[in-house]
């Protein structure tokens, strides 16, 4: 099996929310090559807004943002790793991150980690965090109108941070749907609650966790198969192979479903499925193309996603 189990972490923010829920037919249209240069991307994620997309290079190395069209591509981080379950902030002003660094000690060789938030506008970063030799990426958290995180593995740090318009800040407050998060490590899947309590929602080495947009499921991956759990740990569905699933709407989602030959990706399509049935459609059937790390966009009308043959960002309406 060619991909890696990694610790993984997960904020759903706004950009949840908004997602459309008339159930889709199953087809893109309209693909647009967004990127065309030497380098090779993954991971776009859409802003909660639907102005911008976020990607990291190959390896999750260094961060980029663009607007929606493909315009003004700009390379905000530059680190290696940086860009592994990158986080928008639901007023799509900043990006929280997690850094890693070695450094050499009397005792050797070590690794630290610590969190930061870049701010989108400025390009600037703010530690949010403490170094530790061991930490899952950090969520964001809107409690009492302030926009913080919850960084279980370190101490967090009192930080000035882009405030929240009062609108924004009444919605979010409180919100337990927006202030859920997910940790992994090779043992279990793990929600976090406002505060940064965890506790088990899946028992077996669990990656990719996704929120439907009513708060009520969670989606992910255990292996190379998809499953869906309610958040309440009840009800643990399976829904056949895939990889990266993103929710449409409470009743959909989109993924992949790749082959390799235990060194390189060797074919890779997108589908839609309804939770509800084992049957799935695919989205594209391109051969010279292998699609990969779908994400779909805050109204659910679009997709974003990677060729990893050629390691650019294309764009499709979802129909």
């Amino acid at each position: 099996m060619k991909k890696t189990l990694l610790l993984a972490a997960a904020l759903f923010a706004g950009s949840q929310l908004g997602h459309s829920q008339t159930l889709k037919i199953g087809e893109i249209s309209n693909v647009i090559q967004l990127t065309n240069d030497n380098l090779k991307y993954e991971n776009p994620k859409w802003s909660p807004d639907g102005s911008k997309i976020a990607f990291t290079q190959e390896g999750y190395d260094n961060l980029f943002v663009m607007n929606a069209n493909g315009m003004t591509k700009e390379q905000i981080l530059t680190s290696l790793g940086v860009g592994y379950m990158f986080q928008w902030s639901a007023d799509s002003k900043e990006i929280l991150v997690r850094d890693t660094r070695w450094t050499q000690e009397d005792s050797g060789i070590k690794r630290y980690h610590a969190a930061w938030a870049v701010n989108i506008a400025t390009k600037s970063n703010t530690r949010m965090t403490q170094d530790a030799e061991y930490m899952q990426p950090a969520a964001w958290r809107y409690v009492g109108g302030v926009k913080s995180i919850v960084a279980p593995d370190t101490k967090i740090l009192k930080v000035d941070l882009t405030p929240l318009n009062s609108t924004m800040a009444k919605t979010l407050s409180n919100n337990a749907q927006i202030n859920t998060s997910f940790i992994t490590d090779f043992d279990n899947l793990y929600i976090v609650d406002m505060w940064g309590n965890k506790q088990v929602l899946n028992v077996g080495p669990s990656f990719c966790p996704a929120l439907s947009p009513d708060g009520t499921k969670v989606v992910f991956n255990q292996m190379d198969d998809i499953y869906v759990i309610n958040t309440d740990g009840t009800e643990k569905t399976f829904l056949g192979r895939g990889f990266n699933p993103s929710w449409v709407n409470n009743e959909q989602i989109i993924f992949e479903e790749t082959t390799d030959d235990g060194h390189e990706y060797t074919s890779g399509e997108l589908y839609i499925m309804n939770i509800n049935s084992s049957f799935r459609t695919a989205l594209t059937d391109t051969p010279h193309l292998i699609e990969m790390n779908a994400h779909v966009s805050p109204d659910g009308n679009k997709i974003v996603f990677i060729s990893n043959t050629n390691g650019q960002i294309y764009i499709a309406d979802l129909k």
